[in-house]
């Protein structure tokens, strides 16, 4: 095999290990015969487009932005969303002493769902937003293998 790179995603067992049999041994057999050192690396997903749309899209914030006031003031979903960084991810200080809300980028798609729930929770019973239309959490998509050529 030629690709220097592979990646599979996992969705459960049975496919797990039907990809690590059918795709991990045989890339490695073909790999390690040249005596490099190669670094397996297991990790969570980082979040999905799909996430993302239901967050920034016309979902979550969105429908937060339109329908919460603090002080008779309305906030874009931009505003809220630095809020929300801040509340439920935290925060970075930066070098005159104020902070930022830690980047969201970085949750994987565990981190990110329960970020959505807790800034749900909070606009319903803090702000009185109602959602509608919110496309569920859990994505559907089929199970994907992909190796990626050098």
């Amino acid at each position: 095999m030629n690709a220097q790179r592979l990646t599979i995603e996992l969705y459960n067992r049975p496919q797990a290990w039907a990809a690590i049999k059918g795709q991990l041994f045989p890339f490695l057999a073909g790999v390690m015969q040249g005596g490099a050192t190669w670094v397996l690396e297991i990790k969570r997903k980082k979040r999905t487009a799909a996430q993302n749309r239901r967050y920034w899209g016309r979902g979550v914030l969105a429908q937060i932005a339109e329908q919460a006031t603090v002080n008779g003031q309305r906030f874009s979903a931009e505003i809220w969303h630095e809020q929300f960084k801040r509340q439920f991810i935290g925060v970075i200080e930066l070098p005159n002493g104020q902070v930022v809300g830690m980047s969201s980028a970085d949750l994987d798609t565990a981190e990110f769902c329960i970020f959505c729930d807790q800034v749900e929770a909070y606009a319903a019973t803090e702000l009185g937003v109602r959602f509608v239309d919110l496309e569920p959490h859990a994505s559907t998509a089929p199970a994907r293998q992909e190796a990626v050529p050098a």
